[in-house]
């Protein structure tokens, strides 16, 4: 009997090592290697932010954000570069492109600075430039020179290297010579704990599942839910939570154990709250207010993890633009006079629901009136979406080059039907 117990023993012993190996299989962290000025290098985890008592960006799906410098995101490559890379195996449509038609992308074109907006997991490396600029190499090999500014200090900002000898180690913008990204070892966590992946219900604007930040800042397993339930004060573990659920005041909270409780008093479960963010890896990052919020369930499911090994090469935004006069342009697409890689990113809102899109999730947008656009995505959803110059009348146009030599056809806002992307 003792042997039976012991086999029975080793095989659920077996079983989960094999089920958390399979859990670890896909690391959601930045990871890289950063050399500074003085020649050292460090290498982990690469926290985006002044210190690791306030973080912003850790995962692969977050945001790098900052103002392009030009709209010729060609400029900064050599006429041999551009070769080099136009011959390479991975290639890139937008390379083979006569040069010359560039210069459709004057200041005159465009009314104001682009935000530029696009995922760490989609960028090579990063060369401080200065104070506040910084030249970005994309995974694809293009260049682009991105200055801070818009909605956030990302460039210029401090990171933190979660070294795998030292520990944590603090670097100024000044110090850093070059950050080379790559994939991060499956089993390595960073000191704050594994991710929250959990399924959102948004009421009439959705259902979302991905990586969560709750209050727009709680994303690990160590960190705690804080409130007060009838006998006083709480503090509430992620790791401990299978689910929560609003509720007048406050929040209904089931343990994974099946305890239940009901916490009011902090904004952590009241309308405090600063929402909650979804990084779905079939849309991209959603943010859901305290008000169009129901639920969360928490699930453990890797397929919702995005690793670095899982952003594509971009090659360029392709498609056809349909007028209303029923005219069918197809070729390289730059929407909105701007954005011309699929990396790149739509931003809108759905009411007070955020949502940042990458392109590359993009079926096809069809406009609607002066505000709003419905958005197809390529995992069947639609969206209804406007506040924003992607999907509405102060959208610059798009160009469409259809052929590499000739001139590209310009097609005003106004004239468009539907853009399907390729």
């Amino acid at each position: 009997m003792r042997k039976i117990l012991l086999f029975l023993g080793i095989g659920v012993g077996l079983l989960i090592v094999a089920n958390q190996a399979k859990a670890q299989s896909k690391s959601p962290f930045i990871y890289g290697d950063v050399k500074t000025i003085s020649g050292d290098t460090y290498t982990g985890i690469i926290k985006w932010g002044s210190s690791s008592a306030q973080l912003q960006e850790m995962f692969w799906v977050e945001t790098l954000n900052g103002i392009k410098s030009s709209n010729d995101f060609l400029k900064f490559l050599s006429k041999k570069e551009i070769e080099e890379l136009s011959n390479n195996e991975e290639g890139t449509s937008w390379l083979g492109l006569n040069l010359g038609a560039l210069n459709i992308w004057e200041d005159k074109y465009s009314r104001s600075n682009h935000q530029f907006d696009t995922r760490f997991g989609d960028i090579k490396s990063i060369e401080p430039d200065g104070k506040r600029s910084a030249k970005l190499t994309l995974k694809n090999g293009v260049i682009l020179e991105v200055k801070n500014g818009g909605i956030s200090e990302d460039i210029g900002s401090a990171i933190v290297v979660e070294d795998y000898e030292l520990g944590d180690v603090k670097l100024s913008w000044e110090r850093i010579e070059s950050i080379s990204f790559k994939e991060s070892p499956a089993d390595l966590l960073p000191k704050e704990g594994s991710p929250i992946i959990g399924k959102v219900n948004a009421g009439r604007k959705g259902t979302f599942t991905g990586l969560i930040q709750w209050d727009s800042d709680e994303r690990f397993s160590s960190e705690i839910i804080n409130g007060e339930d009838r006998n006083g004060k709480r503090e509430v573990p992620l790791r401990a939570i299978k689910s929560i659920t609003k509720n007048r005041n406050g929040v209904d909270i089931v343990l994974k154990s099946g305890r239940e409780l009901y916490l009011t008093g902090s904004n952590d479960v009241n309308s405090g709250n600063r929402g909650v963010i979804v990084h779905a890896p079939q849309i991209g990052y959603i943010k859901i207010p305290w008000r169009d919020f129901f639920n969360m369930e928490v699930v453990e499911d890797e397929k919702y993890v995005m690793s670095y090994n899982d952003f594509p090469t971009s090659k360029g935004l392709t498609g056809t633009v349909v007028t209303i006069e029923g005219d069918e342009y197809q070729g390289l697409l730059a929407y909105d006079l701007d954005e011309a890689w699929e990396f790149e990113i739509l931003n809108a809102n759905d009411d007070n629901v955020e949502f940042q899109i990458p392109f590359r999730n993009i079926k096809s947008i069809v406009p609607k009136n002066y505000n709003y656009s419905m958005v197809f995505l390529k995992n069947g959803e639609s969206l209804l979406l406007g506040g924003s110059r992607d999907v509405s009348e102060d959208n610059d146009g798009i160009l469409v080059f259809t052929s590499n030599n000739g001139d590209p056809v310009l097609i005003k806002w106004s004239k468009i039907d539907e853009v399907i992307f390729d």
